[in-house]
């Protein structure tokens, strides 16, 4: 915890009292339709501030327990997976089981670039042709609408290998990280881990679930630093392709990472704030009771 966060310990202001009056902001600002606007500094100083005030005093391991009921058990909004009529209810219970592996421990054995391949093997043991589970593609694919290039299927494995480089970079700086606790350290390794996406998303090495699949893969990398998973719903979807395109078809990646750090946000909020808040206030905020108000200050 850096000066700022022990200042506000120092004056008997509770930490989630902060936190809630600084999202509730940001909830409001989301409702006015003003997210993703290009502005990364809101979603950058409420991560910095989350960190500074909560962190490690924050479950890790219940972020991730609420993503997988309110996310994935539930398919709730999850990416448009609840959609039977794009996904059928064999690659649901596939993300599900995908999810799993990722918070297992059975992933940490040699996990590298070709870990996706796993991934992609759990989307998809459920399907009517499991053999094809987990395979790259042998054939040319085409992203319609987006001028995006993609590589051709003889060049996946020559540009995995490249990107392996940049797992084992991120392998490597991922317990450094967590150990200092440090905001802006968290928000450099973020932006690793989305331009590494980017560039998954270019080779795109399956012939369907790609981006399930590679979500899945950041997430398991952004939870090595005890960053929250993150999770994309359907109405965002063409601001989302919008930032996409932008990185992979002309190298800017400004937006895809604004884009991403409101998400982060997102996943506080919904898989933690939400929780401390409603814990806090029933626990202080009684201003009916006499010295009320001096509860929600302790």
């Amino acid at each position: 915890m850096d000066n700022e966060g022990k200042n506000l310990n120092i004056r008997d202001v509770n930490p989630a009292f902060i936190i809630q009056e600084m999202f509730l902001g940001y909830k409001f600002r989301r409702k006015q339709g003003n997210l993703y606007s290009g502005d990364a500094d809101v979603p950058t100083n409420l991560i910095r501030l989350f960190y500074q005030l909560m962190y490690p005093k924050t479950g890790f391991n219940e972020m991730k327990r609420a993503f997988m009921i309110k996310y994935v058990n539930n398919e709730s909004m999850l990416e448009g997976v609840n959609n039977e009529t794009i996904h059928g209810k064999a690659e649901i219970a596939g993300f599900k089981k995908m999810y799993e592996y990722i918070h297992s421990k059975e992933i940490e054995y040699m996990f590298n670039i070709y870990t996706l391949k796993d991934l992609h093997k759990q989307l998809f043991s459920l399907a009517p042709h499991p053999e094809c589970a987990g395979e790259f593609r042998n054939w040319d694919v085409y992203l319609p609408g987006t001028g995006t290039e993609i590589s051709q299927w003889s060049l996946i494995y020559p540009r995995l290998r490249q990107l392996d480089d940049n797992v084992t970079f991120l392998r490597e700086l991922a317990p450094i990280v967590r150990e200092s606790g440090n905001a802006n350290d968290l928000l450099e390794y973020l932006d690793y881990c989305i331009e590494l996406k980017c560039k998954l998303i270019k080779v795109h090495p399956f012939g369907d679930g790609n981006g399930r699949t590679i979500r899945g893969f950041i997430n398991k990398l952004l939870e090595d630093v005890n960053l929250p998973p993150i999770y994309i719903n359907a109405t965002e979807r063409t601001e989302y392709h919008k930032a996409m395109n932008l990185a992979n078809n002309e190298g800017n990646y400004s937006a895809i990472k604004g884009f991403y750090r409101y998400k982060v946000c997102d996943s506080i909020i919904e898989l933690c704030i939400n929780d401390i808040v409603s814990k806090y206030n029933e626990s202080h905020f009684h201003q009916s009771e006499p010295g009320g108000l001096k509860k929600v200050m302790k």
